[in-house]
């Protein structure tokens, strides 16, 4: 935006300059044509002068001298002829049928007063052409015509457009610079500071505010406005955060004490029946329990204000994966790796390790005992850490039934299971409280089917190099 409203400024101001500077110049033309006009006059009256005398006696030598003088020290060609048009004397030869030239001479020869030329510019390169009238007591004897380059006006009129160019850029710069440089930055900071801002809050960042103080008053107002929504959004945030983390905390107390109680019934019943209901009812309880402690987890993170910070990813993947190798080898179950060293990127602190937990915990309960392989992926060479590809990619993929694509789109909800997962111990807040954390990171959570079979579960996260030597836990 700040390009396309220095690019307006500049036309603006560019067509401002221009509108001044074009009577400017052509002022400046017209006087330096003018300035040399005068001077041909002066001379053309001192020759129609010579001229009478010569026509009126004859003798013509000194006038042609004089002519012959002027020709080589202007580089003009002097004409003189009589009232019949007829030449008397040339510097050198002059074609008086040329349109320009034959209307000069009838004007002189009809005792008109010569005809000032227009204004000349340098890409124009025609003669001035001045015919004065040669008079004896009101009598017209004749005319001279004197035609001369204008390669020297030409010349100085160049030099002023030049200079007026350069001064027309250089105001133009100086105001861009003095003036509308810092007018744009003065308009676009509160509208930057607003984009940041809506950047922060979409990534869960609710505690984010705009200052109402700077700007034009339009500005301000949306600051104002802005602000009072972000203030709604937090504290609606924070009420339901707030309920949550009560309720689950309420509820605990009473579920406990429930729990005891049915367990305690245990002594009391002695049909076999009744044993595996009882036992059945302390699993809903325990069942019950998680669920609760699922609820008081999200609750924590949707109010933690925690920071981005660099993490090794090679050594968290390594640490979790050597963690969960002892509950695989229980299973029978194959876990693979591939993990480069020195991967590093950009997370909620435990956030990497937490969403590890679930998605290796997940692919042992649910991948029917197939080989579990978890990869990491570093950015592609020369892919910085604010370029399009750097992302740091921890996949964990299965081989087992995987999801429909009905079930993928559901995926990752709170509370929701597969149908064929309803009898597999869980809550259903495992993968939303992962992909919670994850997105308030700035990553994502990606899950797709996987080839021939299975499920593949993704954790993207922002590319980020490792401080030099940094001691960061894995």
């Amino acid at each position: 935006m700040r390009r396309r409203l220095l690019v307006i400024v500049f036309a603006l101001v560019a067509g401002l300059i221009t509108a001044l500077s074009l009577p400017l110049v052509r002022a400046t033309a017209e006087r330096t044509v003018q300035t040399s006009f005068i001077g041909r006059a002066e001379d053309g009256a001192w020759f129609a002068d010579l001229a009478a005398t010569a026509l009126e006696t004859g003798r013509t030598g000194r006038l042609k001298a004089a002519a012959e003088r002027y020709s080589e020290l202007y580089d003009a060609q002097i004409a003189v002829v009589d009232a019949d048009s007829e030449t008397v004397l040339a510097s050198a030869p002059v074609d008086l049928t040329r349109p320009g030239i034959r209307s000069a001479l009838l004007h002189a020869l009809a005792d008109r007063p010569a005809q000032r030329p227009g204004v000349v510019w340098p890409w124009d390169d025609r003669p001035f052409v001045l015919a004065e009238p040669v008079k004896r007591d009101g009598r017209i004897l004749g005319a001279v015509l004197i035609v001369s380059p204008t390669d020297r006006v030409r010349s100085e009129i160049a030099d002023h457009l030049t200079l007026l160019v350069i001064a027309s850029l250089a105001a133009l710069a100086a105001m861009l610079v003095a003036i509308a440089a810092p007018v744009v930055r003065w308009v676009l900071h509160p509208v930057h500071d607003l984009d940041r801002a809506t950047h922060e809050v979409a990534s869960g960042q609710l505690k984010t505010r705009v200052s109402e103080r700077a700007g034009a008053p339009e500005l301000r107002r949306l600051a104002y406005s802005f602000n009072v929504m972000a203030d709604s959004m937090h504290a609606s945030r924070e009420q339901q955060r707030a309920f949550v983390a009560q309720a689950s905390h309420q509820l605990r107390n009473p579920l406990t004490a429930l729990r005891l109680r049915v367990e305690n019934l245990e002594e009391f019943v002695t049909d076999a029946r009744g044993l595996r209901e009882l036992n059945l009812a302390v699993e809903e309880t325990g069942r019950f329990g998680e669920i609760l402690d699922g609820l008081l987890q999200m609750a924590r993170a949707e109010a933690s204000e925690a920071e981005r910070t660099p993490v090794d990813v090679s050594a968290v993947v390594a640490h979790r994966v050597d963690a969960w190798q002892a509950a695989y080898d229980a299973g029978n179950v194959p876990l693979t790796t591939r993990i480069p060293d020195g991967v590093g990127a950009l997370s909620l602190p435990d956030c990497l390790d937490h969403a590890l937990d679930t998605l290796l915990d997940n692919a042992l309960k649910f991948g029917d005992g197939t080989p579990v392989a978890v990869t990491v992926t570093r950015p592609p060479h020369g892919g910085g850490a604010d370029g399009p590809d750097s992302a740091v990619e921890v996949t964990v993929r299965d081989g087992g039934r995987g999801l429909t694509d009905e079930e993928l789109a559901l995926a990752g909800g709170r509370f929701w299971r597969s149908t064929r997962h309803q009898n597999v111990r869980g809550t259903g807040l495992g993968l939303a409280l992962t992909r919670m954390l994850v997105e308030a990171g700035g990553g994502e959570l990606h899950l797709a089917a996987a080839e021939p079979h299975g499920l593949a579960a993704t954790v993207r996260l922002p590319a980020a190099p490792l401080p030099p030597a940094a001691a960061l836990r894995p």
